[in-house]
């Protein structure tokens, strides 16, 4: 739960060197390179493209083939090529297939018929219209010879003879396209798709023992690339050039030592206040969920906080308290079991969203049996899981203050942190104030909930919400104070933060949706364990698949509008009202400068 500390590089060699000295770079792997000039690298689309494009077509194959590396004389084009050639026929047949059906099921409805070559009808076509059964009346004015060939619960199938396409005054109606084959001969040509379908996909199949071999061939293409664009990014002085980058500090050691074999010089120093370094978070994998969250939003600043452990464990505790039943729990947590090997075997992402999902399912499982609900049902008094129930949610005022204080504490939190980061400047009372403001509220809410007669002058939580919009209105300027029209901006910026007061109300009100959505999924629950009851009960005969039916789908829905609720609105409390109060500023992602692998292919 950390950004990392970076150190600013400076290294020298000799011009003549600069291709090997960036390739050893390169294996280095474990720095940020610093644009010294703007590459005029020509982002073309190249063999990376096809390659890559050539292995996520393989990778989606549902049958592969034992892996096997390329034998002598076989190029990585051939295979490319080859590969998207497969790739673009399938995707052709795929649709010819979908377009046979289509007209399939146009043509069904008007039988199976060839049109007769115009010769026999004295140069006359047939036109097909559909006519909806409202105006049926209407076919009495047409005075063009038709026929009704069908009709069904919605429309009318209406052949009319012409040599010209009537007009919307002859027949008034919506033409029908069905193209020129029968249904005859679209079974023939779907067959011949099938067929042809089923070759394609055998040769995808054979074609994914070269899975590992193409993308070791696409880390080379893409070394090839980055390394292109490292030499035009760096600053040409003649005889010598000079490379900056970002360099953990914790890999320091391993650069000194990567060093010594090189004949380059280099000096370490630490970022200035004007420099924006990139920002390298660090988390283990175990909370790393929270982390793909960040990244996927915003990335904090260099300078901010890592927020990633505290979203894993707020975003676990929200989605529980959305869900709100163990017995929901337990179905998230079969899936993820299912799930489990190849979100295990996969990639470092993968972990860490397996990691947050058996998060999410323990809280939520907890939660719920705090709350007592196992597919809404409450376990009866004296049960053993009944002493385990100890949140009633039909007590409203106790579950509208959980919901409340959830929100407080999130955004109490968020200002701590700014505060933290801002300890060395006086900008950081402000956010006290701000931590202050919000409590002092909420506890002030909860007195004023307890008594009748609420006294709020002699209340020492109204105490603290007066010293904290002094704060606020004192510090929320970072100004030096040496004039009295500083003075006065640095005044006027804290009359601008007070605004926030009523952000801060809403903010903590939009926490209020843990309640009402955990309720409204509860009560769903309930609501359908009744409804299939009562449907077994009323019903004599085949009262039993009534109720199984009520309760799958009913529980299927409900389980889906909650997994979906404890999602969407999870990330919206973490990464909307925790985010606009914690995490000033905005970071861009460290780049590691590294190799890829390696490749065994003739790429002559």
């Amino acid at each position: 739960m950390s950004i990392a500390a970076l150190k600013k590089l400076t290294l020298i060699g000799e011009t003549s060197e600069k291709r090997a000295i960036l390739e050893q770079f390169q294996s280095f792997g474990l720095a940020h390179v610093i644009t010294l000039v703007e590459e005029k690298l020509e982002l073309s689309p190249d063999v990376a493209d096809g390659v890559r494009e050539a292995l996520n077509y393989l990778n989606s194959a549902p049958n592969k083939r034992r892996i096997q590396l390329p034998a002598e004389g076989l190029s990585l084009k051939d295979v490319t090529e080859q590969v998207l050639k497969n790739k673009i026929a399938r995707e052709d047949t795929v649709d010819q297939i979908d377009l046979i059906r289509s007209r399939r099921r146009q043509l069904m409805q008007w039988g199976d018929f060839e049109f007769p070559p115009l010769e026999e009808l004295d140069q006359n076509r047939l036109w097909l219209y559909l006519v909806p059964l409202s105006k049926e009346p209407q076919l009495k004015d047409i005075a063009l010879p038709w026929k009704v060939i069908n009709r069904d619960h919605k429309n009318i199938y209406l052949v009319v003879v012409a040599v010209e396409e009537p007009d919307a005054e002859q027949v008034p109606f919506r033409r029908a396209h069905v193209g020129p084959n029968s249904l005859t001969r679209l079974e023939s040509l779907k067959e011949e798709a099938l067929v042809k379908l089923e070759n394609l996909n055998a040769e995808r199949e054979a074609l994914t023992r070269w899975i590992l071999t193409l993308r070791l061939s696409l880390n080379e293409a893409i070394n090839k690339h980055e390394l292109k664009s490292a030499e035009q990014r760096v600053l040409d002085l003649g005889d010598f050039f000079v490379l900056q980058a970002w360099v953990p500090e914790d890999s320091i050691n391993t650069l000194e030592e990567w060093a010594t074999h090189l004949p380059v010089a280099y000096q370490l120093v630490s970022p200035t206040s004007e420099e924006l370094p990139p920002t390298l978070l660090k988390n283990s994998d175990a909370l790393g969920g929270g982390e793909e969250a960040v990244s996927f939003f915003q990335l904090p600043g260099y300078r901010s906080w890592d927020p990633s452990t505290l979203i894993f464990f707020s975003f676990s505790l929200f989605f529980s308290m959305i869900i709100a039943d163990a017995g929901y729990a337990l179905i998230l947590g079969g899936i993820l079991m299912t799930a489990w090997p190849k979100l295990t075997r996969t990639s470092v992402t993968s972990v860490r969203i397996r990691n947050l999902w058996l998060a999410l399912v323990a809280s939520a499982f907890v939660y719920g049996v705090m709350v007592g609900s196992y597919f809404g049902i409450t376990p009866p008094d004296g049960h053993l899981l009944s002493t385990l129930h100890v949140i009633d949610m039909n007590d409203f005022s106790s579950m509208m203050k959980l919901s409340i204080g959830a929100g407080v504490l999130h955004l109490v939190i968020a200002n701590a942190m700014v505060a933290w980061v801002q300890r060395n400047s006086w900008v950081a009372l402000a956010s006290i104030g701000w931590v202050m403001t919000i409590a002092g509220a909420f506890t002030l809410w909860l007195g004023y909930m307890q008594v009748d007669d609420f006294d709020l002058r002699s209340a020492f939580s109204f105490k603290v919400i007066v010293m904290g919009i002094l704060f606020i209105l004192l510090f929320s300027g970072a100004r030096k104070l040496r004039s009295g029209k500083e003075l006065f901006l640095q005044l006027f910026d804290g009359v601008s933060a007070l605004y926030g007061l009523s952000k801060a109300f809403g903010d903590v009100l939009s926490y209020m949706r843990l309640f009402a959505l955990g309720l409204s999924s509860a009560s769903l629950a309930v609501t359908f364990n009744s409804l299939a009851i009562e449907a077994r009960d009323s019903v004599s005969a085949g009262g039993f698949i009534l109720f199984a039916l009520i309760i799958l789908l009913g529980h299927g829905l409900n389980f889906v509008l909650g997994i979906m609720s404890g999602v969407i609105h999870g990330l919206r409390l973490n990464l909307l009202e925790f985010y606009n109060w914690g995490v000033k500023g905005e970071g861009y992602p460290f780049k590691a400068f590294k190799k890829r692998g390696e490749s065994k292919w003739n790429n002559s």
